[in-house]
C-alpha cells in the first residue's frame, strides 16, 4: 500500500544518514540526490535551526529568523555565482544540499558551546579566560565544521584546499557584510 508519509520519513532518514556520512568523511556531496525539493527542505531546516541562537543571545526570534533568511540567501547566491563562474553550475543542488544539511547537524552542537563562551567573549577579561576544555572543544567543533565545508567546496569546484578555504572565507565575509549592512552590529545567529 502506498504511504506518502512513510516514504517521506524513509527519505529523511536516508538524508540524515548521508549527512552524517559527509560529516564523518565517508561520503561527499556528489553522492546526494539532485533535488530542488531536498535543497528547499534543508535550507528551511537550516534557517529554523539558526533561530536556536535566540536561546543564548539577546536576539529576538523575528530578528534571528530574518538574519537566517538573509544568510541563507547570501550563501545560495554566493555559491550559485561561484559555480557558474567555474562552469560547474550542475553541482549547485548537491553542493548546497550538503552545506546546508551539515549546518543543520552542527548548529545544535554549536549553540550551547557558543552560549557557554558568550560571557567570556562579551567581557574579554584577560584575568578571567574561558576554561581551557570549553575553549578547546568549541575550537575543535568550529574547525571540524570549517573542514567539512571546505571538503564539500573542494569536491564541488575540484580545486585545491587553499581555493576551497578562500571560497568559504569569501562567503563568510560576504554574509557578514550583508548582515551588518541590513541589521547593523555584530550578528549572533549567522
Amino acid at each position: 500500500m502506498y504511504n506518502p508519509a512513510a516514504i517521506m520519513l524513509a527519505n529523511l532518514r536516508a538524508l540524515f544518514g548521508a549527512m552524517v556520512d559527509i560529516v564523518l568523511l565517508r561520503r561527499g556531496p556528489e553522492q546526494l540526490p539532485v533535488s530542488s525539493a531536498l535543497l528547499y527542505t534543508v535550507v528551511a531546516l537550516s534557517i529554523i535551526t539558526s533561530c536556536f541562537f535566540v536561546l543564548v543571545t539577546p536576539v529576538t526570534l523575528p530578528l534571528a529568523l530574518a538574519q537566517g533568511v538573509v544568510s541563507a540567501a547570501v550563501m545560495l547566491l554566493w555559491f550559485r555565482t561561484a559555480l557558474r563562474i567555474a562552469n560547474k553550475s550542475e553541482r549547485f543542488l548537491q553542493t548546497m544540499t550538503a552545506i546546508f544539511g551539515v549546518n543543520v547537524l552542527f548548529v545544535p552542537v554549536m549553540v550551547p558551546l557558543y552560549g557557554a563562551m558568550l560571557p567570556y567573549i562579551e567581557k574579554a577579561n584577560p584575568a578571567n579566560p574561558p576554561p581551557a576544555a570549553l575553549l578547546i572543544i568549541t575550537l575543535m567543533f568550529g574547525l571540524w565544521a570549517l573542514w567539512i565545508e571546505m571538503r564539500i567546496v573542494r569536491a564541488a569546484f575540484e580545486c585545491p584546499w587553499i581555493g576551497a578555504l578562500l571560497i568559504v572565507i569569501g562567503e563568510f565575509f560576504a554574509s557578514g557584510l550583508v548582515l551588518m549592512m541590513l541589521f547593523g552590529g555584530p550578528q549572533a545567529s549567522t
